[in-house]
């Protein structure tokens, strides 16, 4: 799908747009979606289409536009305004983005991030569990389908890190709505205020893998997320090598 082509379906979009919105630019984004900026008689909106690529086992499009709009109900996501019916395609407000390309050095943007993923672990909702180990044997998969060999140092970890995530499932670690990609590109807005977007991999799981997350992406110490978290170091600390072997896994499948 094209950007023209979503943009065609606008007088669907009951935004009470007077005027066809056109692309004004296109945003940064990742490998999985391509978004644009949208403009239409001063109203200013992102346009997000969506990737081919399958999302985490157990969820679905469906899923992470619910999940979505009772993310932004809350203030913790910027508002969705429409989402194609075949899910090609969605259209939220636009947040004026000045976070920095290291947040970790201003304190109010850590802050900011702490709030937002406590928040989102708060949310009461019914979604799928994810699958840990189904993740990581979908990446595995796509990985050995290539002509390519693996990294040895995958292989290498690839039995180790089964019994660490096993390990971790089974430490009675706090579970709830995770966003699971909370890396510096999916914060947008500044330093009085910050929103979460991209809500494709969020489902139940290990709250102890958002904050992995915040630290490895973020470049925040493990001390000061679990002082703050109440995590236990040792938990954490497994929770960030696990983290960095599943970014590995993605990069390896998506190259």
């Amino acid at each position: 799908m094209t950007p023209e082509n979503a943009i065609d379906t606008w007088r669907c979009w009951d935004i009470s747009l007077r005027t066809r919105p056109v692309v004004l630019r296109p945003l940064s984004g990742g490998r999985s979606n391509r978004s644009f900026l949208l403009g239409s008689n001063g109203t200013s909106m992102v346009l997000r289409l969506n990737g081919a690529e399958s999302a985490l086992p157990g969820a679905n499009r469906n899923s992470e536009f619910s999940i979505w709009q009772a993310a932004s109900v809350q203030g913790i996501a910027p508002p969705l305004l429409y989402v194609d019916p075949g899910y090609g395609f969605l259209v939220s407000a636009f947040i004026e983005n000045h976070l920095p390309s290291q947040p970790s050095l201003d304190k109010s943007y850590v802050n900011h991030a702490f709030d937002l993923l406590k928040r989102c672990h708060q949310l009461d909702l019914d979604v799928p569990c994810i699958d840990y180990p189904g993740h990581i044997n979908q990446y595995w998969q796509v990985i050995e389908s290539k002509t390519t060999t693996p990294d040895l140092v995958l292989i290498r970890q690839r039995e180790s890190m089964n019994l660490l995530l096993e390990e971790i499932i089974n430490g009675g670690s706090p579970t709830g709505l995770c966003h699971h990609d909370p890396v510096v590109a999916n914060f947008v807005g500044n330093s009085d205020r910050l929103y979460l977007i991209d809500w494709e991999y969020a489902l139940h799981g290990l709250l102890v893998m958002d904050y992995a997350a915040l630290a490895v992406e973020w470049e925040v110490d493990n001390k000061l997320i679990t002082s703050r978290t109440g995590i236990e170091p040792e938990m954490m600390t497994m929770a960030t090598s696990l983290y960095r072997y599943l970014c590995n896994l993605w990069e390896a499948a998506t190259a």
